[in-house]
């Protein structure tokens, strides 16, 4: 007896693409924390324009002032008084540390949303 299945691709797709929405924001937060553990640290603008400039539930993030660019691409030095873990580069950093981490928690997001 033969069987004969048919999957509606385009629902399949609608599906995981709001599970992926679903839980992007908390994804997103999750990886914002965990990159800013790294984030130089003077007065405290630069974490904090992470928190007001980036867009969470795009998966984006930002960090916003006039310095962030050059902070994190150019100047290879940190101050470690205040954060110990600050470094150039940020969020390559934290990635390194914790990409298994953030790949789990994707997956979990997902399977919690399907």
């Amino acid at each position: 007896m033969a069987v004969k299945i048919n999957i509606n691709t385009a629902r399949v797709e609608v599906k995981v693409m709001n599970a992926w929405k679903n839980g992007l924001e908390k994804l997103s937060s999750e990886i914002l924390n965990d990159c800013n553990q790294y984030a130089k640290f003077d007065s405290g603008a630069l974490i904090l324009s992470s928190y007001i400039h980036s867009r969470l539930d795009e998966g984006k993030l930002i960090w916003k002032t006039p310095y962030a660019r050059r902070q994190y691409w150019e100047i290879q030095t940190a101050y470690k008084t205040v954060n110990p873990n600050a470094t150039w580069k940020w969020c390559e950093e934290a990635k390194r540390r914790h990409v298994d981490r953030w790949q789990k928690q994707a997956q979990r997001l997902l399977e919690m949303n399907l």
